[in-house]
């Protein structure tokens, strides 16, 4: 079932340059000059610019989408290159919210980019409505869930992954999607956030650059599904990837 989110800027018409640039997008059945002009006027909060929010950025900002905010408050380093091909050499020490904005820029000068430091709940509450769609690219359980139990309270909807080793996981959730749709959050998937230790991270069993890349571009795939409204998005489903024997799984979890 398709279905669009809704967004707080009007839809414009697609100019000259715009429709130049992006008609293999909209040549796309199902997307149109409509789904680039919608492309053209979302807000989307990225939190996290790291190993899944470096390719999450990139293809938004490459497909068009109109303002793109980066939520991190971390700088780079050089062990971050490895897979997050946002950054580069030049960029080690400086924010990654500002090494971001300068990258995407020059991918795409007409994207605006907002810079924002760690996102707390304090920063969502008092600005997270302001968004039509919430990347999930962080890398902590605590960051998750905090992260996805305000967008199940605020209605937002929130593409959420994660990767480690040679694996991921990745799902939409909305807690008031349109009518025929199951209300979700990370909870309805994972009720309780894993004890410290029960799981492996990528401090220990490492996170291979081109998985995370595969999950990242999972994740700006679903995003462009929801503001166009082309495809079935993953609500009530799950993506579980194992790049290790090459086995990707899509499971329903809500009805």
């Amino acid at each position: 079932m398709s279905v669009r989110i809704g967004l707080h800027n009007p839809v414009e018409p697609v100019d000259d340059a715009a429709a130049a640039r992006h008609r293999r997008t909209w040549l796309v059945a199902g997307i149109g000059e409509e789904g680039q002009a919608r492309l053209n006027a979302a807000r989307v909060l990225v939190i996290g610019a790291g190993g899944l929010g470096s390719p999450v950025l990139l293809y938004l900002a490459a497909a068009g989408v109109g303002t793109l905010g980066v939520c991190d408050s971390d700088v780079v380093e050089l062990s971050n290159l490895q897979r997050q091909l946002l950054h580069g050499e030049a960029d080690v020490g400086a924010p990654k919210p500002a090494s971001a904005a300068a990258r995407l820029g020059g991918l795409n000068s007409a994207v605006r980019v907002e810079q924002y430091p760690h996102a707390t709940r304090g920063f969502l509450d008092e600005h997270g409505a302001e968004w039509d769609l919430v990347m999930d690219c962080t890398d902590s359980f605590t960051a998750k869930y905090l992260v996805a139990d305000w967008a199940a309270e605020a209605d937002v909807p929130l593409v959420w992954g994660t990767a480690v080793a040679m694996s991921f996981q990745l799902a939409v959730f909305w807690s008031a999607p349109p009518s025929g749709l199951p209300a979700t959050s990370l909870r309805t998937l994972h009720p309780v956030a894993p004890g410290p230790g029960t799981t492996p991270t990528s401090t220990r069993v490492g996170v291979l650059g081109p998985v995370v890349g595969q999950a990242g571009t999972a994740m700006a795939t679903e995003a462009v599904k929801l503001i166009t409204g082309v495809g079935e998005p993953l609500i009530g489903r799950v993506l579980v990837g194992d790049a290790a024997k090459n086995r990707y799984r899509t499971l329903r979890f809500a009805r």
